[in-house]
């Protein structure tokens, strides 16, 4: 919902290391690889309970995954570019409220309803993308865009603030992830009926 206004606000810092980063001949691929490691061992932190160190490594996973796209906006986009970044990421939010189940099984049945929430999240966003990218005269009409990126009430910013809180907030963990969840199956049903409306048109 806010990713838009904090892209906004944090793309000149990202862009000062981003050409900082390219005089060194540092490729973006490489930020994502790095940032999926640093995603792994935020995952291995939570599940020792090590919550300070688990959100040093949230952090370096996200602003790798800024710094990603400013550096390849820099020297050049790639389509391999945009794969990497969209597996790490999607990746990365599996792997995080998995963390938690590996910490104390009781956290099974709230983190799996997060965990479908997501996939409902993700599969309308991609879908979403490839019917507007398949269908050209949507982009060209409605979007203007090369990429259609769907927006909702739990965006990236949003879904970082759950991780962020989850970590903070453990003892109610299992009820942050039921709200998100519900807050994921609301974005779910107003995509949906947006790409039906846009179809129809």
């Amino acid at each position: 919902m806010f990713d838009g206004q904090i892209n906004k606000i944090l793309k000149p810092t990202l862009d000062i290391f981003a050409k900082k980063l390219s005089q060194y001949k540092i490729q973006a691929n490489t930020l994502t690889f790095a940032g999926f490691f640093f995603g792994l061992c935020c995952f291995y932190y939570i599940v020792n309970e090590m919550f300070i160190y688990a959100s040093i490594f949230l952090f370096l996973n996200r602003f790798c995954d800024g710094l990603d796209g400013a550096l390849a906006r820099l020297i050049g986009q790639t389509d391999i570019g945009a794969f990497y970044d969209i597996v790490s990421d999607f990746l990365f939010y599996s792997l995080f409220p998995i963390s938690f189940i590996f910490l104390d099984i009781e956290n099974a049945y709230s983190i799996c309803f997060l965990l479908l929430s997501f996939v409902a999240t993700q599969t309308t966003f991609l879908a979403s993308a490839w019917i507007v990218e398949k269908n050209k005269f949507l982009i060209s009409e409605n979007q203007k865009k090369s990429f259609f990126y769907i927006g909702g009430i739990t965006e990236g910013f949003e879904t970082i603030l759950c991780f962020i809180m989850m970590l903070l907030f453990y003892e109610y963990i299992n009820y942050i992830a039921y709200i998100f969840g519900t807050l994921c199956w609301i974005t779910f049903i107003t995509r949906v009926i947006f790409i039906r409306k846009l179809l129809k048109s």
